[in-house]
């Protein structure tokens, strides 16, 4: 849709005789978010391009690919650049190029761009608990022992137990009140799952205390679908 748009742009600017006042003011004003537009689209459906090719031609070369899509090595080889930082693309390999030079990269996409079944996997797991306390309990307690918790400065504590939420992208943070500890949560890793399995936030919850070495309460649930950046918030349990 956009491509015709910007099509059909072009096509107006080249054909069309010298502009009026009215179409002058309208091409300075709008000319360079136009042309931002079209080359947005044009990168965004190259890499696309790409991804598709990956898809089917597993340990492709950049030169693979240009061949293919008819650009240029150089080409490629920026929007690789920009695919490799996004995660989805990856080298898994290097072939002699036959001669001097360097070595030919070869790639793929990553497992994040392949996609995965760990939702429908781990719905099934949570259906299954029988004693549903005592097992948030027991999970909570062996993500628990991933961190050593300075068992002294509970200042030290708490920023330590933040890092290791948000090594686990919580995007957490706490803040200090007169009761303790407040944490806030301002993502979940397990959106897809939370909004259906609510023992999560259990799990959320007995994490959080065991962290803090504070007993907590969810006081605050996120608003699925309403707000994204809705926060969940954890105070200590009165």
């Amino acid at each position: 849709m956009i491509g015709k748009f910007c099509l059909s742009i072009w096509t107006v600017i080249i054909i069309l005789p010298p502009p009026q006042p009215c179409q002058q003011l309208f091409m300075q004003k709008y000319f360079w978010l136009i042309v931002e537009l079209c080359y947005t689209q044009v990168m965004q459906t190259t890499r696309a391009q790409v991804l598709s090719y990956l898809r089917k031609h597993p340990r492709a070369t950049v030169v693979d690919i240009g061949i293919s899509l008819d650009l240029t090595a150089a080409n490629i080889r920026y929007h690789m650049g920009l695919l490799v930082d996004a995660g989805l693309v990856q080298v898994t390999g290097k072939r002699n190029p036959g001669g001097a030079g360097r070595p030919i990269l070869l790639y793929n996409l990553t497992p994040h761009a392949l996609g995965t079944n760990i939702a429908p996997l781990l719905s099934a797991m949570l259906a299954l608990l029988v004693n549903k306390d005592a097992d948030f309990q027991s999970i909570a307690e062996i993500l628990s022992r991933e961190i050593n918790l300075s068992p002294e400065n509970r200042i030290l504590r708490f920023n330590q137990a933040v890092e290791y939420l948000n090594q686990m992208n919580y995007h957490a943070s706490w803040e200090a009140r007169l009761e303790g500890p407040q944490v806030i949560l301002r993502h979940c890793p397990y959106l897809d799952l939370a909004e259906t399995h609510h023992g999560l936030c259990q799990i959320d919850t007995k994490l959080i205390s065991n962290l803090f070495d504070t007993r907590m309460e969810l006081s605050k649930k996120r608003t699925f679908g309403k707000d994204p950046f809705s926060p969940c918030i954890f105070k200590p349990k009165t």
